[in-house]
C-alpha cells in the first residue's frame, strides 16, 4: 500500500561514517545505498549523494573561535565541503556504525557543526542555524544488534548520543516510532538481499518520506 505522496526534485544526503576502505563498499555505504534506492521510489527526479567520511580528512575542532564570523571552519576545507552539502540538502540521513562510540571524522564532524552554532546561539538566543529544522535520520549497526533487546541497547549507547549532539546543531531527528525516537539499529547485513535489516531501513525510509509533507 502506497502511503508516501510523491514529491519531485528533494535532495537526499546519506553521510556513511565508517572508518573502513573496502573496495566493495562498507556496510554503512550499502547501508546508504539501501535509503537512495527506497527514497527513490517517493520521490520522482531525487537527487541523492553519499558522502562517505573515510574519504575526507578532517581535524578536530580546536575551539580557535575561527567560525564566529564565517560561520565556516577556519582550519578545515574539507569539513566546510560537507557543511555545504548538509545545508544545501532537505533531508539528511547519517549512517553510523557502533564502534566506540561512533568513528572518529564522524564526532569531529558532529563537534564541528555544534560548535559553529553554539558560538552564535551563546550570544543570540533566538539564532537559528542553517541547519535549523532539517529532516534528519539516525541508522546505526552493529554486529550484535541480533535481537529487539540487543537493538535498544544500542540505541541507549549510539543513537540517544548522537540525537543529543545533534539537537546542539538544531536539525530534526525523525523518530521511527515512540520507542524508536532517536532512529534505529539494525545489523551489518543483508544489503544486497531482501531481509530484516533492509525491511526496516525502508520502512523508516518511508516515516522520513512522510515528514516531509
Amino acid at each position: 500500500m502506497e502511503h508516501v505522496q510523491k514529491r519531485s526534485g528533494l535532495s537526499v544526503l546519506c553521510i556513511s561514517a565508517s572508518n573502513r576502505v573496502d573496495p566493495k563498499g562498507t556496510n554503512s555505504y550499502w547501508k546508504c545505498k539501501a535509503v537512495l534506492d527506497e527514497a527513490a521510489k517517493h520521490i520522482p527526479d531525487l537527487q541523492g549523494e553519499i558522502i562517505e567520511l573515510q574519504c575526507y580528512t578532517l581535524n578536530p575542532c580546536t575551539a580557535c573561535s575561527g567560525c564566529k564570523d564565517t560561520k565556516r571552519c577556519a582550519i578545515d576545507a574539507e569539513f566546510n565541503q560537507i557543511y555545504e552539502k548538509i545545508i544545501a540538502c532537505d533531508v539528511l540521513i547519517l549512517v553510523v556504525p557502533h564502534y566506540a562510540l561512533a568513528p572518529a571524522k564522524f564526532c569531529m564532524l558532529l563537534e564541528k557543526m555544534g560548535q559553529i552554532v553554539s558560538i552564535h546561539s551563546s550570544k543570540d538566543k533566538t539564532y537559528q542555524s542553517e541547519t535549523f529544522g532539517l529532516p534528519t535520520a539516525i541508522i546505526t549497526h552493529g554486529a550484535t544488534a541480533v535481537n529487539e533487546a540487543a537493538k535498544l541497547k544500542k540505541k541507549r549507547i549510539i543513537n540517544d548520543p548522537i540525537a543529543v549532539a545533534l539537537s546542539c546543531t538544531q536539525v530534526k531527528v525523525i523518530p521511527f516510532d515512540g520507542e524508536w525516537g532517536t532512529g534505529i539499529c539494525v545489523q551489518p547485513i543483508e544489503m544486497n538481499r531482501d531481509g530484516e535489516t533492509r525491511s526496516r531501513i525502508d520502512a523508516y525510509v518511508r516515516v522520513v518520506m512522510d515528514n516531509l509533507l
